[in-house]
């Protein structure tokens, strides 16, 4: 296991990143096939990822609780704040500090994982919060 917590991913929204991050290993002579999500892409074709490895990278700057809850202060904006029941673990006091800052207009737990808005079980519901949300703000 890579991931903390109970995270999971379904097949469909695996397959949905997997293809949005390869790219064919070698050059192609017809633009229009160049991506694997192309339904004309030869899946013979050997492709590489399109990762960059300075993601993994430490960070050049980390920030404290303290400085975390200052830029949360700073938002001027409605904010709904959706997570995860089998999401990303964080610990209860930072997600309490976070409640506590930032005052969520929608503050909602949904079914789902890490990638609850990719996983076509979870993603219509979160499809309908964000919505409804919106449409409260009339935006």
């Amino acid at each position: 296991r890579r991931m903390p917590g109970d995270q999971y991913l379904s097949a469909e929204a695996a397959r949905d990143m997997v293809l949005r991050a390869t790219v064919p290993a070698t050059p192609t002579t017809d633009p229009s096939s160049s991506s694997p999500t192309d339904p004309s892409f030869d899946p013979s074709t050997p492709v590489a990822f399109r990762h960059d490895p300075r993601l993994q990278w430490p960070s050049l700057q980390y920030y404290t609780r303290e400085q975390v809850e200052s830029f949360y202060r700073r938002v001027a904006h409605p904010v709904c704040l959706l997570t995860a029941e089998d999401g990303w673990p964080v610990d209860a006091r930072a997600e309490e500090a976070a409640r506590e800052v930032l005052r969520p207009d929608c503050a909602e737990r949904l079914k789902g994982s890490h990638h609850f808005h990719a996983d076509p079980d979870t993603v219509g519901e979160v499809v309908e919060r964000v919505r409804k949300f919106l449409g409260e703000w009339g935006v």
